[in-house]
């Protein structure tokens, strides 16, 4: 399992990015209910900590589950902060979904080489 913790500046929260082959590592580390074995990534709320994420990929490679987690990261980050998303004013949100996405696919390449 290969993990990196990163700051959100502005936001003041964590998100730690796994790479794992078996998401069932996550579930068990994080004491989640369930099994999440037959997924390809996964994102929840650490509550052991404060305004701390976590995502966990199986696959590097696959560009659409980043996009996919990274609206749930997002959400999660929003509700800690209850940020209403402004159809007409949406510049924050897709300012942290660009930064995210940088950062999750960074991390992955990485694991790649």
């Amino acid at each position: 399992m290969k993990v990196k913790k990163i700051e959100i500046p502005i936001y003041n929260c964590n998100l730690t990015i796994i790479l794992t082959k078996d998401l069932n590592e996550v579930v068990k580390k994080y004491k989640l209910p369930g099994n999440w074995g037959e997924f390809g990534a996964l994102t929840f709320e650490d509550k052991s900590k404060y305004r701390h994420y976590v995502v966990a990929f199986t696959d590097a490679n696959h560009l659409s589950n980043i996009a996919h987690e990274i609206v749930h990261i997002k959400n999660y980050i929003f509700l800690g902060i209850n940020a209403k998303v402004d159809l007409h004013n949406d510049e924050p949100e897709a300012y942290l979904i660009g930064w995210l996405f940088d950062q999750i696919n960074n991390f992955l390449k990485q694991q790649e080489q």
